[in-house]
C-alpha cells in the first residue's frame, strides 16, 4: 500500500494505532525528504518543463499485534471507510492453517486482488476528492484468520485472536470516528467472487445494514440509478441485483459479519455494504481500471449522499492554490507567504480535483509560477470551464507569472478571464532579473503602498497588452515595466511600457494578475495579502 500519508495526520494517525494497540513506538520511522528537479520558475509557455518540488513523507512501520500479526490502518478525512477482510498474504508466527471444523460456510482461499483494490480505490479517491479515506486491510492469509466471520468461526488457534480483535478494533475506531466527525457515512467491504466473473454483488443483508441510508434518503438510495450500485451501472460494471430491482441480493453473498457488526443495522449511522467482484475485475490487468471506475461511481455516491467533506476554516478566506503539473519551484515561495496570513486557509488542488468541482465552496484560486501552458493542457478544456465557472460566479482568481499567462485571452489554453494579449511571445524566455515597475493609482490603493516606483523580481512572465475583445470586461493597469530583461536574443525596447500588474473583472469575479512575482521579492509578499483581500468572493449576498 502506498505508505503515505498527509504530514498533519500522520500523527494522528500514529496515536491512533497506538491507542488500539497496533504498533508500538519502536515500529515506527519517518523520513521527510524534499525531491526537487527541473530549472527556473519562470514562465515557459512553449514546454511544461517546470518541475514542482515533490515533498513526499516517507513512511516505514509494521503495524502489528504483539509482534506476530499484520493489518494496514489509515486514518481518513473522508465520511468513508474501506475494508478488505480476504486479501491478506501474510502469516501468524506460531499459529497453523484452520482445519475447519465445525464452522460455519468455512472457506481458506483469498480473495485474489481485494488488498490491491482497496489501496488503489483509497488513492484514487484522494486525487479525486482531495481526501483519504479510512483504509482498514487485513494483511493475514485467511486460512489463518476469516476477519469476516463471527469469532468462533474466525480463528481456531489463541495467538489468532489478537489479529482478529485489532482488525475489527480498527473499524470499530474508524466508524465512531466517522459518525462523530461528519454525523454518518458508508463503509464499503471489499470481497472477491468467482460465481459471475464479470458482476459486482451487492450485500447488506437485503438492506438491513443500510437501513440509516434507506430511512433518510428512500430506498432509491440504496438500489436505484444514483445509489452506489446505480453509479456502477453508469461506469460499465454489471451489477447484481440490477439496478431498480426489489430482487433479494445473491444468497452466501448477501452481506457477512462485517457489515453486520459495523453497519447501521444496529442502530448506528455509517452504513456497511458489501462490493463482491467478480474475478475478471480484479485480475492483474484490470484491476487499475477497476479502481478508477470505482472511485467515480463512490465519489458520485458520497457527491449525493454523504456529508460534504469540510474544508472551511471558520471566518478565514479560503484559498485554492493549483498544485500540479506546470507548477514552478515558486509554488512553494507562494506557499510559505500564505502561511503567514492568519486569515487565510490554503487548500492545494491538483487538475483533477478542479475538473471534479473541488473549487467549489472556496473563495479565491491562485495559479503559481511555472509553465503557463503546462497548466493550461493539464487541466484540459473541462478543467479551465471550471476555473471560468468559478470566477463568474464570484470566484476571485490571481495569477502569478505562469498564471498570468495562463488567465490571459491570448493562447488556445488560455482561460480568457483578463482582457490581455501578451507581446513579444517568440522572446518568452527573456531571463530572470529584479527590474523597476511604475505603479498607477490603481495599483497603489489596491496595494496598500504610496510608493509609485519599486523593484520586484522578474521570471520571464508576460508583458501584457489590452487584447480589446468585446466579450471581456477591459482592464485596469495597476502597474507597467519602468525597466526591462533582454536576453536570450530578446529585443530590447520591447518590455518597457508593457502593463506589469493588471486587475479586471469577469462576470462577478474579480482577476488580479502579476507579471513579475511578488511571493519571491522581499518586503512585497503582503502584495499577495492585498491581492486576495481585492479579489475574495463577496458572501455578504450584495
Amino acid at each position: 500500500m502506498r505508505n503515505l500519508l498527509p504530514p498533519r495526520s500522520l500523527k494522528k494517525t500514529f496515536q491512533l494505532l497506538l491507542a488500539v494497540g497496533l504498533v508500538t513506538t519502536n515500529a515506527f520511522a519517518a523520513e521527510l525528504t524534499l525531491v526537487s528537479s527541473g530549472s527556473g520558475s519562470g514562465g515557459d509557455v512553449r514546454n511544461s518543463h517546470a518541475v514542482i518540488a515533490d515533498v513526499s513523507l516517507k513512511v516505514t512501520t509494521t503495524r502489528q499485534v504483539s509482534s506476530n500479526t499484520a493489518i494496514t490502518f489509515e486514518r481518513g478525512e473522508l465520511p468513508i471507510i474501506l475494508t478488505a477482510p480476504h486479501g491478506g498474504r501474510g502469516g501468524i508466527p506460531g499459529t497453523p492453517a484452520r482445519v475447519g471444523k465445525g464452522a460455519f460456510r468455512f472457506n481458506p482461499k483469498s480473495d485474489l486482488n481485494t488488498d490491491v483494490v482497496t489501496e488503489k480505490l483509497a488513492d484514487a479517491l484522494e486525487r479525486k476528492l482531495g481526501r483519504r479515506p479510512y483504509v482498514v486491510i487485513a494483511r493475514f492469509h485467511r486460512k489463518f484468520v476469516d476477519a469476516n466471520r463471527q469469532a468462533k468461526d474466525a480463528y481456531e488457534a489463541v495467538a489468532a485472536k489478537e489479529a482478529y480483535d485489532a482488525y475489527h478494533t480498527a473499524i470499530d475506531s474508524a466508524r465512531k470516528e466517522v459518525q462523530t466527525g461528519w454525523g454518518h457515512g458508508v463503509m464499503l467491504d471489499i470481497h472477491g467472487q468467482s460465481f459471475l466473473p464479470r458482476a459486482v454483488l451487492r450485500g447488506t443483508v437485503n438492506g438491513k445494514t443500510a437501513s440509516h441510508l434507506v430511512s433518510r434518503f428512500g430506498r432509491a438510495a440504496l438500489i436505484g440509478k444514483t445509489s452506489l450500485f446505480g453509479q456502477l451501472a453508469k461506469q460499465g460494471f454489471t451489477v447484481v441485483p440490477p439496478v431498480g430491482s426489489d430482487a433479494p441480493e445473491t444468497r452466501n453473498y448477501n452481506g457477512g459479519y462485517s457489515v453486520i457488526t459495523h453497519g447501521s443495522g444496529s442502530g448506528d449511522a455509517v452504513d456497511a455494504i458489501q462490493l463482491e467482484l467478480g474475478r475478471e475485475y480484479r485480475a492483474s490487468d484490470t484491476v487499475s481500471d477497476t479502481a478508477e471506475k470505482l472511485a467515480n461511481a463512490v465519489a458520485a455516491f458520497a457527491d449525493k449522499y454523504l456529508p460534504a467533506v469540510e474544508i472551511q476554516h471558520a471566518g478565514k478566506i479560503q484559498v485554492g492554490v493549483y498544485l500540479d503539473e506546470g507548477a514552478g519551484r515558486s509554488v512553494y515561495d507562494l506557499l510559505r507567504a500564505l502561511g503567514k496570513f492568519d486569515e487565510v486557509a490554503v487548500t492545494k488542488l491538483t487538475a483533477e480535483q478542479i475538473r471534479y468541482g473541488r473549487l467549489d465552496g472556496l473563495d479565491i484560486l491562485i495559479q503559481p509560477g511555472g509553465s503557463g501552458g503546462g497548466q493550461g493542457r493539464h487541466l484540459g478544456a473541462p478543467g479551465r470551464e471550471k476555473i471560468r465557472g468559478f470566477v463568474r460566479g464570484g470566484g476571485g482568481f490571481i495569477g502569478i507569472c505562469a498564471g498570468a499567462y495562463l488567465a490571459s485571452a491570448h493562447y488556445p489554453w488560455s482561460l480568457n478571464l483578463l482582457d490581455a494579449k501578451v507581446i513579444d511571445t517568440r522572446h518568452w524566455n527573456r531571463g530572470n532579473a529584479t527590474v523597476d515597475i511604475a505603479l498607477t493609482d490603481a495599483g497603489r490603493e489596491v496595494l496598500s503602498t504610496t510608493k509609485e516606483k519599486l523593484q520586484i523580481h522578474y521570471a520571464q512572465g508576460p508583458l501584457l497588452a489590452p487584447a480589446n475583445r468585446p466579450e471581456i470586461e477591459d482592464y485596469t493597469e495597476m502597474a507597467s515595466f519602468e525597466t526591462e530583461v533582454a536576453k536570450n536574443g530578446a529585443p530590447k525596447g520591447v518590455m518597457i511600457g508593457t502593463t506589469a500588474i493588471a486587475r479586471g473583472r469577469f462576470g462577478q469575479g474579480r482577476v488580479i494578475c502579476f507579471s513579475p512575482h511578488p511571493e519571491m521579492t522581499e518586503d512585497l509578499e503582503t502584495f499577495v495579502q492585498d491581492a486576495i483581500d481585492h479579489v475574495k468572493r463577496n458572501r455578504s449576498g450584495h
